[in-house]
């Protein structure tokens, strides 16, 4: 281990190479280039069954982006802590607060080696930004690292950002404790941002879509589990939901003229603020 830039420690951890990663696999889908061919064979697996999946992602990118912005201007929430952050080429989480607030301050957390050696060389010398490893199912372990509490006030509010990770734990109970660990710690005015793959199970032309996705990815990643929208509504119990409500991503932006399609509706998406 070594210190980078500003004294901060840099390690060099090991990288699998030889099964897909989902961090590396929602970075190929968006256009990114660093994977190696286990994850562009998942990639054309997906793509196979929903082929707008990298628009969707790309959707999911501007929510984040809509969000962050939102939460500067609007509620004046200058703290947020990115849990599961992943690989996005752009737009990353401080790099939109910064464009409203430079002095916002942001943690990422990750415990994937890619995602680690990626975060540690993009923030090796930003002043405001940090990266924290860490299994962000441990909510009490993440709220004592020395990075999040040397970088966040805790007593003050924290947009706490789950965008496209619940999905690896499989039983929802275990990811309602999870959520409910931090929003629980945090101050009155914190906010959660949740992004969860959506699947009705009830038959439908919808459900069936949602599964053969499902099942694709299970291919690469056994835990994953997308829920009904019941399901992804419990993550957000005992907190204010912000319009236009929980609401899947072709909702988000409603268009006269679009014709909705299963995709669309794959992904679903909530604000909300801790009374």
């Amino acid at each position: 281990m070594d210190e980078g830039a500003g004294g901060r420690r840099r390690t060099a951890p090991d990288v699998d190479m030889q099964r897909p990663n989902d961090a590396r696999v929602y970075d190929l889908l968006l256009g990114g280039k660093d994977n190696y061919e286990t994850d562009r064979q998942l990639a054309q697996q997906v793509l196979k069954v929903a082929p707008e999946m990298p628009e969707l992602l790309q959707a999911n990118r501007r929510w984040l982006a809509e969000v962050v912005e939102r939460l500067l201007r609007e509620a004046a929430v200058v703290q947020f802590l990115d849990l599961g952050s992943g690989l996005p080429t752009t737009d990353n989480t401080h790099e939109i607060a910064a464009r409203v607030n430079p002095k916002a301050k942001v943690v990422y957390l990750d415990n994937d080696p890619t995602v680690i050696r990626h975060g540690q060389a993009l923030l090796a010398d930003e002043r405001h930004s940090f990266f924290a490893e860490g299994d962000l199912s441990d909510p009490a372990a993440v709220l004592a690292n020395p990075v999040v509490t040397g970088a966040l006030n805790l007593d003050q509010p924290v947009a706490v950002i789950l965008c496209l990770v619940l999905h690896h734990i499989r039983e929802t109970k275990a990811a309602r404790e999870i959520v409910a660990g931090y929003v629980d710690a945090l101050p009155s005015g914190s906010y959660l941002a949740i992004t969860h793959p959506c699947n009705p199970r009830d038959g439908s032309r919808r459900a069936e879509f949602a599964t053969g996705v499902e099942e694709k990815l299970r291919i690469g990643f056994k835990a994953v589990t997308f829920r009904t929208p019941d399901d992804i509504a419990s993550l957000f119990e005992g907190l204010e939901l912000l319009d236009p409500g929980l609401v899947s991503l072709g909702e988000w932006w409603p268009s006269p003229t679009a014709t909705p399609t299963g995709a669309s509706h794959l992904i679903v998406a909530g604000l909300a603020r801790k009374p």
